[in-house]
């Protein structure tokens, strides 16, 4: 297992680079105990119940010493729960590294120590010195840009025996195993003979630093050749920590084998390790004060105001590998559990891509392992408003996580505030919260005067706070065990899945518009092009998108695809510097559903006089800047956007803030994501193109319908008065696949079922059939009512096949002069005691059919109330939600599953990402939802772990957390009420355990594969009984494919293309057909040309029974085969013709044999229900071609081609 888990973690270390994307370590590899102990963090109280219901646990319970208990209350206090305390024990202990990997990274490290020293002296040289010296060597001196000019640099350079010295995660006794590799940090600290106090002007330092590396990489190049180090150890410059001011020497061990034994003993390169060279200068050798983030330190055209953070920060950092070193020693030999927390840290960071680079050029760096430790460090002595302690030294590993991403959920280190702490331990000053921030992270050190964060931008600092809210939350859930979602899941596998929406901007580095803005004062302030870019484009993203977004991460992507890897920027020694330049910028937003499809974007009151910032608005926004005036009389300076159904708002603003600021010259490439969009289908109705598909009018419409026949019902007088009128149709929840149109009845969800109640009566019949045909007699007076006073309306009935075994059930199917559709079906207070009455007297043969005619009548009415109403109260606040089930119905239709699928099992499966999004955030797009159906349904091990929802809206969330850890203030009355309707512990436990009877009975899911349960089910079996393995396992296979096939080719025309196209040949046989009226238009759907919206039907027939005749006759085909050849074939269909093509005149039915039906022989019985040939005497196969042959006359009007697989 050991090995297992070690191959599949990943993580990241103190002062390293990352590359790659890591897979994700499952939950079942680090189980120590039984799966019953793992359905929940609160499995001690659990085990307490199991002990009091079995009496040989009584007299255990007697023999508890008071220090057991003591101990039991620690580990709660300590580690949550103990099921939480022994998979932290077990990660930290699969992490650790072997120790004959540490001896041998010891081993060659007291070797390269010894190296080092041989390396002879080199001093008082010029610059014309050192490029002599070079002219003719394989190493050239990487220095930074700008190269220090011959005429104008009279400062000397020079080599003394360096300081070495182990820093980072390798030195702290703190790194741990990583699949990809780690670094080991090696400092070494030049000598402060080598440097003037003025060194740290002008890039003087940093050039003296590059000659310092590029004299020791020769040497080092020619000790390799003589010790015989050069045939498995390569030398490389790289950025540290992306810096580009910052170059270091990697070695890179390659696995060759030498023949020399004794070589081999210093190949480490099964260690995974590879060793980062820092050159590091004396801590005190500068004026710390002038190297503020504010202070100028490159004189450019006699400019000494214009500040140089980078720089400065590039300097100051340089002089404190040591210092801090021995800070987090000290720390960690004080508090027992540091290093424990701080590899929790290191992994929590590593699944969610931050590291320690700096984000100015891109990503999510800035926060890595080493940032984590320094602030936990910091709140250790400190941290809060008042100077007190947030952590403490005999807290946990957990609770030292626990209090660090508190204090990064909850305390705002940019805007608002700062935290200031002191790094020498000498003094008793506590480390404070400063109120008032610099609108930049910041995490400032008073000792050596350095901002940690400084390579922290705001946006990446943005996202940071996010999952630190996300994390602390999933802390506090006392119901769910939230383990593997805060360290095993890789978030960083799949950008689309990840963020909302993913754009690629072109944008050349040599563009006009860059170039003009970078002038001198940008060079020494943002260093780079790359970086000015990015600053550049982040402060209009975040300027011009707003409260729209909830956060974004910016990627440079490089001319050459090989280096697209931030994290690998190694160079040859042979090389200045990093040569690649970017041509392409990728946004990647976190959409804030709530805001991002407002038309509006308001600025300040317009006035009589221009105020500094209406100016600054107009600046910002151009000509789309415009004055509106308000309901409440203001005059205000906005821009009004269009909607369209294809493009949502937010990627209209982007195209026009960035060509507005940068110029034409910069293009969108439209997101592939984008196309998701263009999936839905269109309602036939004006306008429908320019609609976001937030819009709910269409749904609107159709209650508005609803409510005016509601009012006519009840103002009928009837034998008996109308209880209720309750709507349970898919529409009325904003789920149907085909928005609702007026006239649109060849939609197959045109009629929307509708439960109608009467008062309670002891006169309804005591048995079923009676009771029926009462229930139709009052539909027939409603009927005889509509007729006499409203002409307008047009009703009809229908029988209703829905319940089994029940054929006496009746609806009236009524149409509004709006053209919609209604169905009515009663339901009294004696039906469900008539159905449990029926199970109780039937034969013990029967009962199993009866319950499931119970089970089906459940969720047909009872069920359907309850399931329509909350799925209509939550679908108001996810407002991506009704879109994204509608695409995902789709998907599943596409593949011929929809036909076999409940509506309200797609609805609950495709709720997931929503109300239970952990460790993602709920989706904000279309494509980012239905992805994350994908992902959930390839996960989701059925056999093995239910699906609980808890279907609960998401202020109501907000206010539980914010109230808990933010503001501390009481719960109101209200508050309370909203927080009872989360699913309990208790209501948790007791949806487990039905899943653990029912699948003790059916292990394999051979007859319920899906158990989705709610509070509204907890049964988990109401919507998903009576669906065949076959159709459960190929869902399940079709999503894993799908999530592969992305993930390995990534989104665009062709994949998506794809992804909605039937494989049509895994089907035993496939029959093609032919319709003899096109339905595309009069299901309501838009066509390809506008010019044939005049052929959608603008009236109902009069005759109401024709509208029958245009519904789709295909579906009857399908089912009557169902009914037919059931017992041995499975048939799939298309259930929505329409959408499938150009004229919706087209559909297939599909034919899967039963295995026990493919075998070449088979016993002969009575009754066996199917179409046989003999092959012997005693053994019969299934005679596929008769058949066939009968499904071809059946259906020959329809039937055009028939396809034989296997």
């Amino acid at each position: 297992m050991n090995t297992t888990i070690k191959r599949k973690l990943s993580t990241t270390s103190v002062n390293e680079d990352h590359d790659g994307k890591k897979p994700e370590l499952t939950k079942q590899d680090l189980s120590t105990h039984d799966a019953s102990d793992e359905s929940s963090p609160e499995s001690s109280s659990e085990s307490e119940n199991e002990e009091e219901q079995d009496p040989i646990y009584a007299n255990k319970k007697q023999k508890l010493t008071s220090q057991d208990i003591q101990i039991a209350r620690e580990t709660a206090e300590l580690f949550k729960s103990n099921i939480f305390k022994l998979q932290i024990d077990e990660l930290l202990e699969q992490v650790k590294l072997k120790d004959k990997h540490i001896l041998r990274m010891e081993k060659f490290l007291h070797k390269l120590y010894d190296m080092i020293q041989e390396i002879p002296d080199w001093t008082n040289k010029s610059l014309v010195d050192v490029e002599n010296f070079f002219h003719d060597k394989i190493v050239t001196v990487p220095f930074a840009d700008p190269k220090p000019a011959l005429k104008n640099t009279l400062y000397k350079f020079g080599f003394l025996k360096p300081n070495v010295s182990l820093i980072g995660s390798f030195g702290l006794k703190t790194a741990i195993y990583q699949p990809r590799g780690s670094f080991v940090d090696v400092a070494l600290t030049m000598p402060s003979e080598l440097f003037e106090k003025k060194d740290f002007l002008n890039f003087r330092a940093l050039h003296k630093k590059s000659v310092y590396l590029a004299y020791l990489t020769h040497h080092l190049n020619i000790l390799f050749e003589k010790y015989g180090f050069s045939d498995f150890l390569e030398l490389k410059y790289k950025y540290f920590d992306n810096d580009p001011l910052n170059p270091i020497l990697t070695i890179i061990c390659n696995p060759i084998i030498s023949n020399n034994s004794k070589l081999n003993e210093y190949n480490f390169h099964k260690s995974r390790f590879s060793v980062n060279l820092i050159i590091s200068i004396p801590y005190d050798i500068f004026d710390r004060k002038k190297l503020l983030p504010n202070k100028n330190c490159v004189r450019v055209q006699d400019d000494n105001i214009t500040p140089t953070p980078f720089y400065n920060f590039s300097i100051l950092s340089s002089t404190t590998h040591e210092h801090y070193l021995r800070y987090l020693y000290k720390t960690k030999k004080l508090t027992e559990s540091f290093k424990e927390a701080s590899i929790l840290g290191r992994l929590w960071l590593s699944q969610r891509g931050f590291s320690s680079n700096i984000s100015q050029n891109g990503g999510l760096g800035g926060f890595g392992s080493f940032e984590f430790m320094i602030l936990m460090a910091a709140l250790l002595n400190g941290g809060g408003v008042t100077g007190n302690k947030i952590l403490l030294h005999g807290f946990s590993s957990y609770q030292l996580f626990k209090g660090t991403i508190k204090y990064l959920a909850t305390m705002d280190l940019s805007d608002d505030g700062h935290l200031q702490f002191y790094s020498d331990n000498s003094n008793s000053i506590s480390n404070k919260y400063i109120k008032g921030g610099f609108n930049t992270p910041t995490l400032f050190d008073k000792t050596t005067k350095l901002n940690l964060l400084s390579k922290l931008t705001p946006s990446a600092y943005r996202v940071l706070r996010l999952y630190a809210v996300q994390t602390y939350k999933m802390l506090n859930d006392v119901v769910k065990d939230q383990f593997e979602n805060i360290f095993l899941v890789n978030t960083t596998k799949l950008d689309e899945i990840r963020y909302d929406i993913v754009l690629d901007f072109k944008i050349k580095s040599d563009i006009a518009s860059l170039n003009s803005m970078f002038g001198p004062k940008e060079k020494i302030r943002f260093i780079s092009l790359e970086n000015f870019t990015i600053n550049k484009i982040s402060n209009i993203i975040t300027l011009g998108l707003g409260d729209r977004i909830h956060g974004f991460e910016l990627e440079t992507l490089y001319n050459n695809n090989a280096n697209n890897n931030n994290n690998s920027r190694t160079f040859p020694i042979t090389k200045r510097k990093y040569q690649v330049g970017f041509d392409m910028v990728r946004v990647k937003i976190l959409i804030n559903p709530q805001e991002c499809e407002k038309l509006v974007t308001r600025g300040p009151i317009n006035g009589e006089e221009l105020t500094p910032e209406v100016q600054q608005f107009r600046e910002f926004w151009g000509p789309k800047c415009s004055l509106r005036r308000f309901k409440d009389g203001s005059i205000v300076n906005s821009c009004v956007w269009s909607t369209s159904a294809t493009k949502p708002v937010v990627v209209s603003i982007l195209e026009y803030i960035l060509k507005h600021h940068l110029g034409d010259e910069v293009s969108l490439q439209t997101s592939d994501m984008l196309k998701f969009n263009e999936l839905l289908p269109l309602p036939n109705i004006p306008g429908a193109n320019s609609t976001s598909i937030l819009n709910l009018s269409s749904f609107f419409n159709l209650k508005k319908s609803f409510d005016e026949l509601y009012k006519i019902l009840f103002r009928m007088e009837l034998p008996l008065s109308i209880k209720s009128i309750t709507p349970v149709g898919n529409s009325f929840r904003y789920t149907t696949l085909l928005q609702p149109v007026p006239f649109a009845y060849s939609n197959p969800d045109f009629l929307q079922d509708v439960v109608l109640e009467f008062e309670t009566s002891s006169k309804w019949p005591d048995e079923l059939t009676s009771l029926e045909r009462t229930k139709t007699a009052f539909l027939l007076k409603i009927h005889e009512k509509l007729e006499e006073s409203y002409a307008d309306y047009n009703s009809y009935f229908a029988r209703d096949e829905s319940i089994p075994n029940n054929l006496e059930i009746i609806t009236l199917n009524v149409l509004t002069p709006e053209g919609f559709g209604f169905k009515f079906r009663v339901l009294t207070e004696r039906d469900e005691i008539l159905y449990l009455r029926a199970i109780s007297n039937a034969r013990y043969e029967l009962k199993a059919e009866l319950e499931r005619t119970f089970l089906k009548f459940t969720s047909k009415y009872l069920g359907s109330i309850r399931h329509t109403r909350t799925i209509e109260n939550i679908s108001h606040s996810y407002h991506l939600y009704s879109p994204t089930v509608r695409l995902f119905k789709k998907w599943l239709d596409s593949h011929l599953l929809l036909y076999h699928l409940p509506e309200e099992l797609v609805e609950l499966i495709a709720m997931k990402p929503f109300v239970d999004a952990d460790p993602y955030f709920i989706p904000g797009s279309l494509e980012n939802g239905f992805l994350k159906i994908l992902k959930n349904l390839s996960q989701w091990n059925w056999k093995e772990d239910p699906l609980i929802l808890d279907l609960i809206k998401p202020e109501v969330v907000g206010i539980a957390e914010e109230s808990d850890y933010i503001s501390h203030e009481i719960l109101t009355t209200e508050t309370t009420k909203k927080l009872s309707e989360k699913l309990t512990l208790a209501q948790y436990k007791t949806i487990q355990s039905n899943f653990k009877t029912m699948r003790k009975t059916d292990p394999q899911g051979l007859h319920i594969q899906f158990f989705v349960a709610s509070k509204n089910d907890p049964s988990g079996i109401l919507y998903s009984s009576g669906i065949q393995l076959p159709i459960a396992t190929r869902l399940t296979a079709l999503s894993k494919v799908a999530v592969n096939f992305i993930q390995l080719h990534g989104i665009n025309d062709k994949t998506i293309k794809l992804l909605f196209s039937p494989g049509l040949k895994d089907y035993d046989f496939v029959f093609k057909l032919k319709i003899p009226m096109p339905l595309r238009l009069s299901s309501g759907c838009s066509g390809e040309f506008k010019n044939l919206a005049v052929d959608a039907p603008m009236s109902f027939p009069k005759d109401c029974g024709k509208i029958i005749e245009k519904m789709d006759p295909s579906h009857h085909l399908v089912k009557y085969l169902a009914k037919k050849y059931g017992n041995s074939i499975i048939f799939s269909s298309h259930l929505y013709v329409g959408i499938h093509s150009d004229r919706g005149d087209e559909n297939v039915v599909s034919g899967l044999i039963k295995p026990l039906f493919k075998q070449e022989k088979l016993k002969f019985r009575v009754n066996m229900d199917c179409n046989v040939e003999p092959v012997d005497e005693e053994n019969v196969k299934m005679n596929i071609k008769a058949v066939l042959s009968e499904i071809s006359t059946f259906g020959s009007s329809l039937i055009t081609d028939l396809q034989i697989n296997n």
